[in-house]
């Protein structure tokens, strides 16, 4: 599913987010997530777009600007005279014993009396071989009917005695109201006077005894399409909610959740609280056409139970779009499902190099940086992030179809080759051998350890024209041991230049820059000088170090490279100046997907 997400306070431009089941959001303090789930959930408040979902949102604290915006909601909704549904709510910790209540009094078989029965807070009565009750759990409120809706009522019974059919009295909610309060509160009750505040024990059994109306999409034209269409509420869950909203009949704020043996939901671990906090949404909501945006819902939560809140969000019949700064979190996502986000915008550019970058200053980042590459099928291991986009913007110049190369995710790791007595491609051979042994699912097929060839003498397959060969390279990579079933091809690979930007020298770009001669001069034999319609394949051009020619066309002051000035630069370059060694580095790639 895309999601075309309004304009947030730190990206003034639309974008699109694609949720396959969970995306998660990820950056430093201050880097844009809430904003990114805010302005989804404005955008449902204001009924501009996601028309077809129920939009849950959730968060571990009190989110100010949550509670602001749907406040807001609220009161233009009383003051248009319309009933509160479900479309679009907002749910922070006041509401979660009320949650909480409802999911294991009317789902036995949800994720809330899972965690309950298997904790030991919870005795139950079976019904049938499918179903059972909770027959230890307590909500305690205060429940109150005030003058205003007593007068309502009152006004309404006029109404009626004069024929009219449409009243306060037969709308879904007064009928649900009537009848909670009589199997409830007081059986005796009739509306001509406010009922005082009281004490009122909720059980299981008295919560189901009352009956619950559904609200009904007006029957008009088109009524029968408009119904099927419709965002449907559990008529009991919709009940409690309007009663708890504002504290007009219960008082939220003073609720009281009691297990089994006089265990008080208070007395729990925050974990614990949060966990079933969030069961309960998922239990009473969940749904195809539910979307929960859920604000660092990890927060509190043991390792174990994070592990345990990833797989049912991943098994979720909706949605789910989460933030997260925790790393369990990160590495039990996929890594399509990770959304790095930086001043309010999702980089899905240079994904991996951003996030690892993200991880690098975390705890554990080592063995993060693994877990989130064993994620990854194809890799591509190189001295320099801008090696890749070189590589694939000269390719893409010569013609190439670098869509093929997609699926190969590249970042920077250094080949550690410093001199002749140094083995070449070290750091990235054992870079591989640690990514053998990280403790998680491996979905890795093909590692390209591509190497910059400086100083060093080696033997490459003429074949491939880029693998390099030698006993001891062999050695080394068979000696990777990787768990059982899972079959990772290692290729150790070389320019046979010294290094990607040497792939940038070509006669008619450096002529048309006036630097032609700082190539073609007197430390360079005539042999090997750049020719029109050359691409200067020769071990004289092999062995230069030109980054002080290149880099002024390419590069930004300060700033490193530009791919704005790289593909200006690049364009200049005619397609038979660009060396056959990058288009057999493409082949040798596209041969292993």
């Amino acid at each position: 599913m895309d999601l075309t997400l309004a304009p947030n306070p730190l990206h003034n431009a639309w974008q699109i987010l694609s949720v396959d089941k969970v995306a998660t959001l990820i950056g430093e303090n201050g880097s844009g997530k809430s904003c990114i789930l805010q302005s989804i959930f404005d955008t449902k408040l204001a009924r501009n777009d996601f028309e077809e979902l129920r939009v849950v949102c959730f968060s571990s604290g009190q989110n100010e600007n949550f509670s602001e915006r749907f406040s807001r909601y609220l009161s233009q909704e009383r003051r248009a005279g319309r009933s509160l549904n479900l479309e679009c709510f907002y749910f922070d910790k006041s509401w979660s014993k009320l949650l909480i209540f409802l999911a294991t009094c009317l789902h036995s078989g949800g994720k809330v009396r899972d965690f309950l029965r298997t904790s030991g807070y919870v005795e139950e009565q079976e019904v049938t071989a499918t179903k059972s009750d909770d027959t230890s759990s307590r909500l305690i409120m205060k429940f109150k009917v005030d003058r205003r809706y007593a007068d309502r009522v009152q006004e309404a019974l006029k109404d009626e005695a004069r024929g009219e059919v449409e009243t306060l009295r037969s709308t879904p909610y007064f009928r649900s109201l009537a009848s909670f309060i009589e199997k409830n509160v007081d059986e005796q009750y009739d509306f001509e006077q406010a009922l005082r505040k009281r004490s009122v024990e909720l059980s299981s059994r008295r919560l189901l005894a009352a009956s619950y109306v559904s609200e009904r999409p007006e029957d008009d034209e088109g009524g029968e399409e408009q119904a099927q269409q419709q965002i449907q509420d559990d008529p009991t869950v919709s009940f409690f909610t309007q009663a708890a909203d504002n504290n007009y009949f219960l008082d939220r704020e003073g609720l009281k959740l009691g297990l089994k043996d006089g265990l008080e939901l208070d007395q729990l671990s925050d974990g614990e609280y949060q966990l079933l906090f969030l069961y309960a949404l998922i239990d009473l909501f969940d749904a195809e056409n539910t979307l929960f945006l859920l604000d660092e819902a990890d927060s509190h939560l043991h390792y174990q139970n994070i592990d345990r809140l990833w797989g049912i969000l991943k098994r979720l019949q909706g949605r789910a779009i989460t933030t997260t700064h925790l790393l369990d979190s990160i590495t039990a996502n996929e890594f399509h499902a990770i959304k790095v986000v930086e001043q309010g915008r999702i980089r899905d550019d240079d994904k991996l190099k951003q996030l690892i970058a993200r991880l690098s200053i975390l705890s554990r980042a080592t063995s993060v940086e693994y877990e989130v590459c064993a994620k990854i099928a194809h890799m591509a291991l190189l001295d320099d992030y801008n090696d890749w986009e070189i590589f694939l913007r000269l390719a893409a110049r010569k013609g190439l179809d670098t869509s093929r190369l997609n699926s190969v995710y590249a970042f920077k790791k250094s080949s550690s080759y410093a001199n002749e007595n140094e083995s070449f491609g070290k750091a990235k051979i054992q870079w591989a051998e640690n990514l053998s042994k990280v403790e998680c699912a491996l979905a890795t097929t093909q590692v390209f350890l591509i190497c910059d060839r400086d100083e060093a003498t080696l033997d490459v397959d003429p074949q491939s024209g880029v693998k390099v060969r030698g006993p001891q390279y062999r050695r080394q990579i068979n000696a990777i041991r990787w768990p059982g079933g899972v079959n990772v091809s290692v290729h150790l690979l070389a320019w046979r230049r010294r290094e990607i930007k040497n792939y940038l020298l070509s006669y008619t770009a450096l002529s048309h820059h006036g630097v032609l001669g700082e190539i073609n001069g007197d430390d360079l034999a005539v042999a090997s000088h750049l020719t029109p319609n050359d691409p200067g394949d020769n071990e004289g051009i092999r062995k230069l170090n030109v980054k002080e020619t290149v880099n002024p066309f390419v590069n930004e002051d300060g700033m490193g490279l530009n791919s704005e000035m790289l593909q200006g630069y690049i364009d200049l370059i005619p397609p038979d100046e660009i060396s056959e060694d990058i288009k057999n580095m493409y082949n040798f790639i596209v041969s292993k997907l």
